[in-house]
């Protein structure tokens, strides 16, 4: 038996390690087991084997193992652990009170060996639900068990429909083994909701052929232990939809089934939308929390509302009814998944945005690549990347915005301000679309532009600059963030040297936007501010009104997810000095699509490429690209002392901004520090050179 090693549990063995490891398990086992299948502790090595195989880093302390032992306790003389537990005891770890098998390969074999031998994973699990869960059972142990039969790992398509335990006994045992072990646990565990919701889920999915009835029944049986929870009433909702999808036939069937799963899914939405961060609970004891907000009901009402549309064809009786909720959901999730993702390197699923895009177009008649929303104008630049949500949805049917492109919808946005000079959100789109035209190239500071966008950001500023959204601070802080002083001085006295012989010529490098604004500038206009007004504004207040404003609006939504940044600090001035995220994006891709030439074209290597932008971004290594470093500007820090304090400041254009209102983002131990943007506000990423 081993004893406090500090060798990692999981550590990753070599192929001859590992079958060292089986080899070594084989003959403790198997003549014991044969001879003694039912001694005390040939069950307390195989309920190990089980939670050490499925449940990383579960452990027994050596209380638990000595109660499943029985007497006689070492205490009252009875024989030490270690010669209990023979032959296992080469197999097994002990570090202080805590006890697991030595490795995780080991469990895995030792399971194989113990259901080969007649003990399958069935009844260890009901030894692990029975006879480790008493009426004095530790919580870690109960949540091992929980784990053991209901956690669901992320899969290429989004989460495994169940635990890898409970997928292994479907497969290697029966289906209805499995469900009598989800029951058993179910009716053991009365307070827990996840037990029966598991077994709902197994019954309309889990089988060859669903059952519907029952599923419904124990979906409910979860609402009923959990009434405020909303993953506890979307089983519900998922129950209604697969059977509208699998089972409905009849036109009466699917809209009786379709009213239920949207009923059932606002029924989410609403508990969704009262749940609370983890943080705040100790605030409201009353109301359920959760570490992310739950979207099931916004998306799950979209896929019923797409099923139903298919099913009826040109007959649909919900097509009026469901439009604007369908145009209200599409909305969310545009701006749900263009600021924001689950966490750094994973994304939705492929379906996720196909489905919302497909329900659009079918209830709309609109393309979601259209839309000029201002979530959808920040994204419109990712639709030709391999990364982004419309290339994984569509793949080759997507292709990259034009310049043209850009520049149209930039001129109708135009249009659409000049009518309704006093709507700020018609405004702020068409502000946007001259930093996203912008992005696309050429990239030139368009100083004249950058001046009649600040105008008309500024006539917004002085009424109410409290109850604006995140979107507007962002375009403030895009628009009117301080450049270096001396960096402006030389570019004014550039142009004022350089200044073209014709007319012509003045012209040649700028867009038709900028051309447009110096032609019919003819200083009657009120909208061009006094030349202290594009530098002078405060922009800790901005900052600060910028995080006031996503608390309010988003805050809520996009809890426990990645904020994804949208601009980057770069090296140029005016409007050049905003680099779309999409643009570093494009740099990782061909550099991976280079290491990857040689590969094979497939699924596989859509993978692999995946797995290497999403590990580049992750490790920090983007940051060492040249071509990043070329094109983004590093921030200068400078640390201050205030009283017996040392306060850290950004220096930007002359002017000092406190770092602690900005969001860090540690890639590791910094050298250089880069400015980025999300939804939230401005992100300092600190980088280390290597």
């Amino acid at each position: 038996m081993e004893s406090n090693s500090g060798e990692d549990m999981n550590s990753a063995l070599s192929l001859d390690e590992r079958n060292d490891l089986y080899c070594l398990c084989e003959p403790y086992i198997s003549a014991h087991v044969q001879t003694d299948p039912m001694s005390t502790n040939t069950q307390l090595f195989s309920m190990l084997a089980l939670l050490n195989a499925y449940v990383p880093c579960s452990y027994l302390n050596m209380e638990e193992c000595r109660k499943i032992l029985g007497p006689p306790d070492p205490i009252y003389g009875g024989p030490p652990f270690e010669v209990r537990m023979q032959p296992f005891s080469e197999l097994i770890r002990v570090s202080g009170s805590v006890v697991r098998l030595i490795h995780p390969d080991v469990a895995t074999r030792s399971v194989e060996l113990l259901a080969y031998l007649g003990i399958p994973r069935s009844a260890l699990a009901l030894n692990c639900v029975f006879l480790l869960c008493g009426e004095e059972v530790q919580p870690h142990t109960v949540q091992f068990v929980k784990d053991l039969l209901t956690r669901r790992e992320m899969g290429p398509k989004g989460k495994e429909k169940f635990s890898m335990l409970i997928k292994d006994i479907v497969e290697k045992e029966k289906f209805i083994k499995a469900l009598l072990v989800l029951i058993k646990a179910s009716n053991k565990f009365r307070d827990k909701h996840i037990f029966p919701q598991t077994v709902a889920r197994l019954y309309y999915i889990g089988g060859r052929y669903p059952n519907f009835k029952k599923a419904e029944k124990w979906a409910k049986e979860a609402i009923k232990r959990a009434q405020n929870n909303s993953y506890a009433a979307d089983t519900l909702g998922q129950v209604y939809k697969n059977h509208l999808l699998r089972g409905a036939k009849q036109s009466s069937e699917v809209n009786k089934m379709a009213e239920k799963a949207f009923e059932a899914f606002k029924d989410v939405e609403m508990k969704a939308d009262k749940e609370l961060g983890p943080e705040l609970s100790e605030f409201d004891g009353c109301a359920n929390n959760s570490v992310s907000f739950n979207n099931r009901g916004h998306f799950g009402f979209i896929q019923v509302a797409k099923i139903v549309s298919e099913k009826h064809r040109h007959n649909n009786p919900f097509e009026d009814t469901l439009k604007l909720e369908v145009e209200d959901k599409f909305e969310f999730f545009e701006w749900y998944l263009s600021y924001s993702q689950p966490d750094r390197t994973t994304v939705e699923p492929d379906y996720f945005w196909k489905d919302v895009a497909i329900c659009y177009q079918l209830y709309r008649e609109k393309d979601a690549a259209d839309s000029t929303s201002f979530p959808a104008l920040l994204d419109c630049l990712n639709h030709g990347l391999f990364v982004s949500k419309e290339k994984r949805a569509f793949k080759s049917a997507v292709t990259e915005k034009t310049r043209p492109q850009l520049e149209q919808t930039r001129d109708e946005l135009k249009t659409d301000y000049e009518e309704n000079v006093d709507d700020v959100k018609v405004a702020e789109r068409y502000i946007l679309s001259n930093i996203i035209l912008n992005n696309k190239g050429p990239h030139s500071p368009q100083r004249a532009l950058v001046r009649k966008l600040q105008a008309i950001l500024h006539r917004f500023l002085p009424t109410g600059a409290n109850s604006r959204d995140p979107e507007f601070y962002l375009l403030v802080l895009l628009l009117f963030w301080p450049e270096e002083q001396q960096m402006v001085g030389q570019e004014n006295n550039d142009e004022e040297l350089q200044e073209p012989d014709t007319h012509n010529d003045q012209l040649q490098d700028q867009t038709l936007e900028e051309t447009d604004v110096e032609e019919n500038n003819t200083g009657e206009e009120s909208e061009q501010p006094p030349p202290c007004l594009m530098y002078e504004l405060d922009m800790e207040e901005y900052v600060t009104l910028m995080g006031k404003a996503y608390d309010r609006v988003y805050a809520k939504y996009l809890r426990g997810r990645y904020l994804l940044p949208l601009f980057f600090l770069g090296k140029g001035s005016g409007l050049s000095r905003w680099i779309h995220r999409s643009r570093l994006d494009k740099m990782v891709e061909i550099l991976v699509e280079t290491q990857l030439a040689n590969e094979p074209s497939g699924a596989n290597r859509n993978k692999m490429k995946r797995k290497k932008i999403n590990d580049m971004w992750s490790s920090g290594e983007v940051w060492q690209l040249p071509e990043i470093q070329d094109v983004l500007q590093p921030i200068q820090m400078e640390t201050m002392q205030h009283g017996e304090d040392h306060k850290a400041f950004l220096s930007v254009g002359g002017k000092k901004i406190r770092k602690s209102l900005f969001q860090v983002h540690h890639v590791c131990e910094s050298e250089r520090f880069y400015l980025g943007f999300n939804i939230r506000g401005p992100v300092i990423f600190e980088v280390k050179d290597q």
